[in-house]
């Protein structure tokens, strides 16, 4: 008797700590869902603002076009800025996956085991640091794409200006 009843106070605080170990890993995933929720909002306006450089990339590209640069650093500036914005392309749409399936995990995470769930809290952890650290170095690099876009617009604008005048003087 007092060996079954030893028995089964071993089974109920293992019972009771494998509830407290879910209820944790779940509390703990929650918490990841409301981070993983924030950087997709982040995700979004990324990647929105990157298509809006993309269009202006590749306006001046067009801009340049047909005329005899002063400069020809500007046409290796835009062939690097696209490269670049190309493979910011490709990171994106590789978040934008992860993102979608951290989301996805939502509604089967319950049904894991306590060791696929710290699996899976890990791994997203791991997937939004990455997300995070790149998205600021995305944002970096928009930045510098933006600076060196106006300077060859305006640039551009100045030899297009010298252009028609001496056209007019001639």
């Amino acid at each position: 008797m007092k060996n079954l009843f030893l028995i089964l106070t071993v089974l109920a605080i293992g019972f009771t700590s494998c509830e407290n170990q879910n209820k944790d890993l779940s509390n703990q995933f929650d918490k990841l869902q409301q981070e993983n929720d924030s950087i997709y909002q982040m995700h979004s306006e990324l990647k929105q603002h990157h298509a809006m450089l993309m269009e202006e990339h590749q306006m001046t590209s067009q801009q340049m076009q047909g005329v005899v640069l002063e400069d020809s650093t500007w046409l290796e500036n835009i062939a690097k800025q696209e490269v670049v914005l190309k493979n910011h392309e490709a990171q994106i749409a590789q978040h934008e996956q992860l993102l979608k399936g951290h989301q996805d995990l939502k509604g089967s995470f319950a049904n894991l085991t306590a060791e696929e769930m710290e699996a899976q809290i890990s791994e997203m952890r791991e997937d939004l640091d990455e997300i995070r650290k790149d998205h600021n170095s995305m944002e970096n690099e928009h930045d510098e794409i933006k600076k060196d876009l106006e300077k060859i617009k305006e640039n551009l604008a100045k030899q297009m200006s010298k252009n028609r005048e001496g056209q007019t003087s001639s």
